[in-house]
């Protein structure tokens, strides 16, 4: 007697049914070689398009970094001591920092020449436009490391200088948020300050006693314990 395979006639139809489609396949790109042949083309187009775009913006933010960096070691210089920075000078840098962001919106080198155009501004004293260019930085979404701090710090100073205090704490927290440890400390003083300076005294010293807590072994210890009980 035959084995039983255990197949329905629905299993042993499945391999013809997939035999004819594909035949009838390989029957339609005969019949329609041209639109097979396009169809492959234009497959190939689109991994090709992607591809070289991603070749195309690495080469940019080669670019745009290679371009930044010479200048941009003369505006650490100049910015170290900016009261004894040569306007001249201050005023070429700046011109070639805008002149890179026209040129190099999109990338991450970018970021730091927005900081820099910021950090201008602030010795200048146009807080306003100082603000504007950190914030710039951020809506890049190119900035990583401790640029996430820098541009929101600056954010924070700037809106202090200002005299907009309630911002200003606002500014300092969002820092603090993205902060490493001594940095986060720098921020919560900056924000216990401001609140102090925005008549919230109440809140600056619980602030200041947080801060106390946290770091117990912090080299600003003392500084904050000064501001503790100046604001008491």
């Amino acid at each position: 007697m035959a084995e039983k395979t255990g197949l329905s006639r629905r299993d042993l139809k499945g391999p013809d049914e997939f035999f004819s489609t594909f035949g009838r396949t390989v029957a339609w790109c005969k019949e329609n070689r041209t639109k097979a042949a396009a169809g492959a083309i234009g497959a190939v187009a689109v991994v090709a398009l992607v591809l070289g775009t991603q070749a195309y913006l690495q080469w940019e933010e080669n670019k745009s970094a290679r371009d930044l960096w010479p200048t941009l070691d003369r505006a650490q210089q100049l910015l170290q001591v900016p009261s004894a920075a040569d306007p001249s000078q201050l005023a070429a840098v700046e011109q070639f920092l805008n002149g890179h962001v026209s040129t190099h919106p999109n990338t991450r080198a970018t970021v730091y020449s927005l900081y820099y155009l910021g950090s201008i501004a602030f010795f200048r004293g146009d807080y306003d436009l100082a603000v504007t260019q950190f914030r710039a930085g951020i809506a890049t979404g190119k900035e990583a490391g401790i640029m996430k701090y820098l541009l929101r710090e600056g954010i924070a100073s700037s809106l202090e200088a200002r005299g907009d205090f309630a911002a200003a704490a606002a500014a300092y927290r969002d820092a603090a948020a993205v902060a490493e440890a001594n940095m986060k400390t720098q921020s919560r003083m900056g924000e216990a300050r401001v609140l102090g300076l925005a008549g919230k005294k109440t809140e600056a010293m619980a602030l200041y006693r947080l801060i106390l807590k946290e770091n117990p072994e912090s080299p600003l210890r003392d500084l904050v314990e000064i501001q503790l009980a100046q604001s008491e």
